[in-house]
């Protein structure tokens, strides 16, 4: 909290072209309050990818939701679009794509189907602080991005994490 991290939250906003960036104890509770505010609860299904840490899945239950885990791709190890196709179901609410090591996904191709199902995109950007998409800071591509800052992370602060967003309903 405070004058520092207000000013932190303004800069990374600016940085990853978002109106809005929020401070948050670790990636792991962003992505909690990113599911959140997307109205993501008990028997919503959220579709992640089988490579990612397992907090990425975690959180889906901690919102009394229910993870549907997705192949990913051979060749970036990043969430399949046609296997995020296939899981769609009509409790299928949101899908949390991983930028895998800071590579990032091919959003588009996951953006207009999430349009199509009128799902939430909630990007776990852990590792990606700096990637780009198509010319783009991942950050202001999704209803949501969550960061971490954590010790092994390419941006470090020790601990903390990151919700970036356009929404400013989030």
């Amino acid at each position: 909290t405070g004058r520092k991290v207000k000013l932190f939250e303004e800069k990374f906003a600016d940085y990853v072209h978002a109106r809005h960036a929020i401070a948050v104890n670790s990636c792991t509770g962003g992505l909690h309050v990113a599911l959140a505010a997307a109205d993501v609860g008990p028997g919503d299904e959220v579709i992640v990818p089988t490579m990612t840490f397992c907090a990425t899945a975690n959180v889906v239950v901690h919102v009394n939701a229910v993870p549907v885990i997705v192949d990913v791709e051979p060749d970036t190890l990043n969430i399949d679009p046609h296997a995020i196709e296939a899981a769609v179901t009509p409790r299928t609410k949101a899908i949390i794509p991983v930028h895998l090591y800071g590579h990032p996904v091919d959003m588009g191709q996951i953006t207009p189907l999430a349009a199509a199902h009128q799902l939430s995109v909630i990007e776990d950007a852990a590792h990606a602080i700096a990637a780009e998409w198509q010319g783009r800071r991942i950050g202001s591509l999704s209803q949501a991005t969550v960061f971490s800052f954590y010790a092994t992370k390419n941006l470090t602060t020790a601990e903390g994490g990151m919700i970036t967003t356009n929404d400013d309903a989030y």
